[in-house]
């Protein structure tokens, strides 16, 4: 399986934001349209929205049970969650299983995640956000804009990609 760089999850940042860019000054548009609002529910069977997050950073990263390059950058994301968790930033995985909470919990619990797990069973909010592939992973800005999206899996313990988040909050 080739290795996805922080550096490459960089370059496509800018080449989202630069097409953007260029897309909506050519149509005239005065803002990026923010990320479409969802409502799915948690371990706890409680149901939770984006409009919930508004104001800080989030890092959505859709995954499954069975998909073996999102196991592999779970530890990981886990930590980077441990580490910038505040009012500037906050995580949430979504799980695509089919079997929902009978295969995701005791998943959860055996890998000691403790960052917001959602079941979108059916997978509508993965179409919604036009996920192909497992690991994708959404930055959402303060405002709710997209403002990068990484498909593959990653290493987010990557000091350039420690270092990434850190300037990025230190802006907010």
């Amino acid at each position: 399986m080739p290795q996805f760089s922080f550096t490459r999850f960089l370059v496509a940042f800018a080449v989202i934001l630069t097409f953007t860019a260029s897309f909506y000054q050519a149509e005239a548009v005065e803002e990026v349209p923010l990320a479409q609002d969802f409502s799915l529910k948690n371990l706890e069977g409680k149901e939770v929205n984006l409009s919930q997050f508004r104001g800080k950073y989030l890092l959505i990263n859709f995954w499954a049970t069975w998909c073996g390059p999102c196991k592999i950058e779970m530890p990981s994301l886990e930590a980077l969650y441990r580490r910038f968790k505040s009012d500037k930033f906050d995580m949430l995985g979504i799980s695509n299983d089919m079997f929902g909470d009978r295969v995701v919990r005791p998943y959860v619990k055996a890998s000691k995640l403790t960052f917001p797990m959602l079941l979108d069973q059916r997978m509508t909010v993965s179409h919604q956000y036009g996920v192909v592939s497992l690991p994708t992973t959404f930055l959402i800005d303060p405002q709710g804009k997209i403002i990068g999206v990484l498909q593959g899996a990653e290493d987010w313990t990557d000091p350039e990609t420690l270092l990434y988040f850190e300037n990025l909050l230190k802006k907010s």
